[in-house]
Formats: C-alpha cells, structure tokens, sequence
C-alpha cells in the first residue's frame, strides 16, 4: 500500500511540476506580448494611460507584465492565468520554506548544493592566464 500512495505522489508531483513549468513558460513567452495587444486595443483606456504601460511592458519585462497581467488586464483570460500563475508561484514558495524549515535533509541538501556553486569560481593570475597559451 506505501509503494502505491508513494508512485502516486511521485506522479502528482511530477505533473504538478510540468503544469507549473508550461505555464512558467507561457509567462515568460507568450503573456508579456499579449499583455501589450492587450493594452493596445483596450477602448476604455487613454492614450497616456496606453503609452505608459506599453513603455512599462517593454522596458520591465518580466515584472510589469506580472503586474498589468493580473490587476490592469482588459481581458479575462489573461487576468484569471495571471492570477492562476500567482497562486502557484506563491504554493511553490511555501511549499519550499515548510520543507526546507522542517526537514534536516532538505535543508542539509540545499546547503550542499550551495556550496558546490561556490566552489567552482576559480579565480586565475594574468601570469597563469599567460602560461596556459
């Protein structure tokens, strides 16, 4: 029975992470051009109003389309995946603070992983630099 809720879990979690990683993906690619359409046909919008979170979409890429996206959005769907991306950021990141506050090993590994990606800076002298040509 352990061996079966375990596959299932290992399963749910896997999907979990695909489903997040596509609409990951769609926010990085796809919602930050269709925020700018978005705020380009929008009648009920100003022109000034237009210009300002055109040029905010374009010059914060990444974070004012969050932003627009979510709260400024003429169109529902863009407003609902937005805040659908939102809500799973956020389970995401209290699902890594209770793990990595309750669980030794977790943290241990993270800890690990960390020094790792310090060790791997090499610092090299013009003189070593020199002599490797």
């Amino acid at each position: 029975m352990n061996e079966t809720v375990t596959g299932f879990a290992a399963i749910a979690l896997f999907g979990f992470l695909v489903a997040f990683g596509l609409l990951m993906l769609f926010m990085v690619l796809v919602q930050p051009v269709w925020c700018i359409v978005d705020c380009a046909i929008d009648n009920k919008r100003g022109t000034v109003g237009k210009v300002v979170w055109i040029l905010l979409l374009l010059f914060m890429y990444g974070v004012a389309n969050w932003f627009y996206g979510a709260f400024a959005a003429a169109g529902g769907a863009l407003r609902r995946l937005t805040r659908l991306a939102w809500l799973l950021l956020i389970a995401l990141v209290v699902a890594f603070l209770v793990l990595y506050w309750n669980n030794v090993e977790f943290r241990r590994g993270i800890e690990q992983e960390w020094n790792k990606t310090q060790q791997l800076v090499v610092l090299a002298t013009p003189a070593e630099l020199a002599g490797n040509r």
